[in-house]
């Protein structure tokens, strides 16, 4: 039945005018909430795309869930989705209440191997930007070998399968003899990479050195985790980043294990290194995680301020041709162990007085919070939100 025959035309009087594509797809892109993205997602086909660009950008998967395997399923119904995926973790969390093939604990041998190949067919799609593996044993060395598209890559208590791998002839020893055997080629557009190398293995330091050398002509920014009491054997080993020639940010997390000792006393030295290594630095955070302190007094007050001293020439430029010309901002984050109402000191007004020189320069910020007592420092995603 036409609505205008007057006229020479014919509408039907079930038609309604569509938006153009564009507009439709800047609507859905100022929509925040995930529950508002499904809404409209179901509003009609139009709607899809966009939507999905957005509810799918960002996966993360708890190996100890049924997460993978519904994942999986949807793989399975609408294997495009894939290419919307621009950040995929893969995490273990500890969990009382496990799934079917989840009790192993992480171990990704446990992983059923339609499952497996459905995660290694979406980690090597050129639209992959970020992976991120948490606590995660086994991992099979395919996994990373096809990994070459990625921008971001964050690696924490990862160990790799020993099992032979069809990629690599000789059987090599722990997870970052395997990332050495990929190569920078493998890793060529990583501009940023976020790891704890401390304990990841018996050779850590060597190990690590490794992976910096595959991303040595790219990388910008470096975050490292690590565990205070581990650390002195990875600072004497010397690692060398003056091959990283692009890098500008820097993120050191330092968790204290050692009661009263606020300041590691290797980390003056480690500094020197980086001031000799890598002079263009632009931006450096430290986080210190710091054990239980009662009362108001810093403890090793005199040792701690010396340390500070020292780290204030170089974050300062007390001398000509020494510390980071470049440097835009030196940030620390203190984490004492406490649970209020505790008396902790003043790490902020503390940090400030000797870091004077930093402080001059209008660079330094000095941050204090709070980590419940008891409660462990667990690996963090610096880089989901990039």
């Amino acid at each position: 039945m036409c609505s205008d025959a007057a006229n020479g035309t014919c509408t039907s009087r079930h038609h309604v005018p569509r938006l153009p594509q564009e507009i439709l797809d800047v609507i859905v892109d100022n929509v925040e909430d995930m529950v508002s993205l499904e809404a409209c997602s179901l509003v009609c086909w139009a709607f899809v795309p966009a939507s999905r660009k957005h509810i799918f950008r960002a996966i993360s998967l708890e190996m100890l869930t049924d997460a993978p395997l519904k994942l999986h399923a949807t793989l399975l119904r609408s294997p495009h989705i894939a290419s919307y995926i621009r950040d995929f973790a893969i995490r273990r969390t500890p969990n009382p209440n496990l799934s079917p093939y989840l009790a192993s604990g992480g171990d990704w041998t446990a992983v059923p191997p339609s499952l497996a190949s459905a995660i290694l067919r979406l980690i090597s799609l050129e639209t992959l930007e970020r992976l991120h593996i948490l606590n995660v044993s086994n991992v099979s060395a395919a996994l990373l070998h096809s990994a070459l598209s990625l921008r971001v890559l964050s690696l924490y208590y990862v160990s790799l399968d020993p099992s032979p791998d069809s990629h690599i002839t000789a059987r090599l020893e722990g997870f970052w003899g395997y990332m050495q055997s990929l190569g920078s080629t493998h890793f060529s557009n990583v501009r940023q990479l976020a790891v704890n190398p401390i304990p990841n293995s018996r050779n850590s330091p060597q190990n690590f050195a490794r992976i910096l050398s595959a991303v040595e002509l790219t990388l910008e920014r470096l975050d490292i985790q690590w565990y205070e009491l581990s650390f002195e054997q990875f600072n004497v080993s010397g690692v060398d980043t003056s091959r990283l020639r692009l890098l500008r940010t820097v993120q050191l997390h330092i968790i204290m294990e050692e009661p009263g000792v606020i300041v590691p006393k290797y980390l003056p030295h480690a500094i020197h290194n980086l001031v000799v290594g890598n002079p263009l630095l632009e931006s450096i955070t430290f986080v210190l995680h710091i054990p239980n302190v009662s009362g108001a007094e810093v403890p090793g007050l005199k040792d701690v301020a010396r340390r500070l001293r020292k780290l204030d020439a170089y974050l300062g430029g007390s001398d000509i041709g020494r510390g980071f010309p470049a440097l835009r901002e030196a940030i620390w984050k203190i984490v004492p162990e406490c649970s209020p109402p505790s008396l902790v000191p003043d790490y902020a007004a503390f940090f400030q007085t000797n870091l004077s020189r930093t402080h001059s320069r209008g660079i330094l910020s000095v941050e204090q919070g709070c980590r419940k007592r008891g409660k462990a420092v667990v690996p963090w995603l610096p880089h989901m939100s990039v």
